[in-house]
C-alpha cells in the first residue's frame, strides 16, 4: 500500500510541475544601509545585482552595498485555485467487539467553493485485519473455535462524499474538519461515516501536506460458521455452513495526506 501511494504521489508531482506557475518569484534586498528593495532580480553576477519593483522602477546595486538577500516561497493559491485532489495515508485502529484494524488509502476530488469550504467525493482503499479473538465462536465442531469471519481476503472500497471547512483560507496554514459519508458496493459491502479534525500545512506552489485524527464507523457483512442445524444457516460449496452476519467496527485513526 505503501508503494501505492508513493506512486499516486510521484504522479501527482509530475503533473503539477507540468502545469508549474512561471511567475516570477520575488526577492528582497538587505542593504548595509539599513533600507530594503523587494521586487524581481532581472540580473545578478559576482559585481552587482539588477531588480524590478512591482512599480516598474529599476534598480541597480553592487554586492558592496547589500547584506544579504532573502527569497519569497511561493505557495499556492488556493483562494482562486479551485479544482482540488487530496490523497491520505494512514492506519486506523478498532475498538470494541466484533474489531478489525487496517491500513488505508482514500483519495478525494471536488471544488472550493470559497477559502473555507470544500466539497467532492472520492473511493477509499481499507485492507481489513480481523481481530478474530473479538468475533463469536464458530459451533460446527464438538469444541468451540475461533470464527475466521472471511473478511482479510478482500479490502473494504468505500464510495464516499467530503466535506471539508477550513478555519482559514488554506494559502496559510489552518486547522480545519471535514466528514466522509459512503459505503462500500464492492467486496463486503456497508456503510461509512467518518469525521475528523486536521491541520493544513500551506507549504510550496504545488502542493501542500496534512495531518489529521478521527473516527470511522463501517458496516461489513461477514461469516458466521455454524453447524448445518442452525437456523437460518446457508450451506457453502464445501460443505459447510454459516450465517451471514453484519457487524458494526468502530476505529480511531491517524492519517497524514498531500494536497494539490
Amino acid at each position: 500500500m505503501k508503494k501505492i501511494l508513493l506512486l499516486l504521489i510521484v504522479a501527482v508531482m509530475a503533473m503539477t510541475a507540468m502545469a508549474g506557475d512561471n511567475t516570477p518569484r520575488k526577492s528582497t534586498l538587505h542593504l548595509k544601509s539599513g533600507e530594503y528593495v523587494t521586487g524581481v532580480i532581472t540580473s545578478r553576477d559576482e559585481t552587482k545585482v539588477d531588480i524590478e519593483t512591482e512599480d516598474g522602477m529599476k534598480y541597480v546595486y553592487t554586492t558592496s552595498e547589500i547584506d544579504y538577500i532573502t527569497h519569497e516561497m511561493k505557495r499556492k493559491n488556493y483562494d482562486t485555485s479551485k479544482f482540488r485532489g487530496f490523497v491520505d495515508l494512514g492506519y486506523s485502529m478498532g475498538f470494541g467487539a466484533p474489531r478489525c484494524d487496517y491500513w488505508l488509502i482514500e483519495t478525494s476530488f471536488g471544488y472550493q467553493f470559497n477559502p473555507n469550504l470544500y466539497l467532492g467525493a472520492g473511493i477509499g482503499l481499507h485492507k481489513f485485519d480481523a481481530k478474530i479473538s473479538t468475533f463469536p465462536q464458530r459451533n460446527d465442531y464438538a469444541e468451540p473455535l475461533p470464527n475466521d469471519p472471511d473478511l482479510n481476503k478482500f479490502p473494504f472500497v468505500p464510495l464516499y462524499a467530503d466535506v471539508r471547512y477550513n478555519l482559514h483560507s488554506e494559502s496559510h496554514n489552518t486547522p480545519w474538519a471535514s466528514i466522509k459519508l459512503g459505503g462500500s458496493i464492492f467486496n463486503h459491502g456497508g456503510v461509512f461515516a467518518s469525521p475528523s479534525i486536521g491541520y493544513h500545512f500551506a507549504s510550496n506552489q504545488f502542493f501542500s501536506f496534512n495531518v489529521s485524527v478521527g473516527y470511522a464507523l463501517h458496516t461489513a457483512n461477514y461469516k458466521l460458521w455454524c453447524t448445518g442445524e442452525t437456523p437460518g444457516a446457508i450451506p457453502d460449496k464445501a460443505g459447510h455452513s454459516y450465517l451471514d452476519k453484519t457487524g458494526v467496527f468502530h476505529n480511531a485513526f491517524v492519517k497524514v495526506g498531500v494536497e494539490f
